[in-house]
């Protein structure tokens, strides 16, 4: 390895592993019965009801478990882990930070222009320096697992990634465009004309709202592409546009239910997430199958040749 990569897999290790401490100490405390952070009486009372205790539980133990795996990506032994669990947890660090990684830095400028300042909404309850913390160390951690997960892709498995993904079967495709295409365009038009009854709720600010864009962008994307591999010249940009729409889609239902404001969860969203993790899992699934199986075909003829 290259003294510049060593130095890039080293920062991007130190990154991963400081980004979260902010935000799990503000959870272990709210954990603990402080009320750090709250402005308002309706605050101090949601940090005490049950779901808002085990999602705290809960994100403190994810955190966690992506610092042990950005940690588990530059060891040694780290090639010799089962690849359906470095896919799991790789799927699910895509899933979950994508959106804010590449959503949320445009969506604050956005906001900085047009309402000359970047500050939750007024009734959120919580001090503005909160969302600071937590999507500052969000948006860090995702880009360090982001450098550490791709060096460990490549290294393990180019020669998977050297042809851009093809659509599979049509059953599986099917399954696709029903999971894919309706939450991305839902998720798309809650972006740009916000969320009016349907969406999600809570998410009125440009910031937020950046984020449901590439949500959309992001799921649309993953299924379009493998139609164009006659045209890809990057298939390693193929996959990932394939990897992270399918991952976001799969992962972005889910939480947008758990996460729904007041414990409200809309009639659309959870449609589209019962439609969404199923559909992009298959689909995924499917390009990623057909891939595998090329290369197997393929390892013989090379060995006899």
């Amino acid at each position: 390895m290259s003294p510049l990569r060593l130095l890039l897999r080293r920062v991007a290790l130190l990154v991963a592993c400081l980004a979260p401490v902010p935000y799990v100490v503000l959870k272990l405390l709210w954990l603990s019965g402080s009320t750090l952070g709250t402005t308002s009486d309706a605050g101090v009372s949601e940090m005490h009801e049950t779901r808002f205790v085990v999602g705290n539980a809960i994100t403190v133990l994810l955190m966690l478990v992506a610092v042990a795996f950005a940690i588990a990506l530059t060891r040694s032994w780290a090639r010799s882990v089962p690849a359906w669990l470095v896919f799991v947890l790789g799927a699910g660090a895509t899933g979950l930070l994508a959106p804010i990684l590449l959503g949320l830095p445009l969506g604050v400028v956005i906001q900085l222009v047009a309402n000359g300042a970047v500050k939750p909404a007024d009734d959120t309850g919580l001090a503005p320096w909160v969302f600071g913390t937590v999507y500052t160390g969000f948006g860090l951690l995702g880009i360090a697992i982001a450098v550490l997960l791709a060096e460990y892709v490549v290294a393990r498995w180019d020669d998977l990634i050297s042809a851009p993904p093809q659509p599979p079967s049509t059953v599986l495709t099917v399954a696709g465009a029903v999971g894919l295409l309706p939450f991305g365009a839902a998720n798309l038009y809650w972006g740009i004309f916000g969320p009016g009854s349907s969406g999600p709720q809570g998410m009125d600010l440009p910031a937020q709202r950046t984020v449901l864009v590439v949500t959309g962008i992001l799921c649309l994307a993953a299924f379009v592409q493998p139609f164009s591999f006659k045209r890809t010249r990057r298939p390693r940009i193929a996959w990932l546009v394939t990897w992270s729409g399918c991952c976001v889609a799969a992962f972005q239902g889910p939480t947008q239910v758990l996460l729904a404001e007041g414990g409200d969860v809309q009639p659309m969203i959870a449609v589209l997430a019962l439609l969404g993790t199923p559909g992009s899992c298959l689909y995924g699934l499917g390009v990623l199958r057909r891939r595998t199986n090329a290369t197997l075909a393929a390892a013989p003829s090379a060995q006899r040749g």
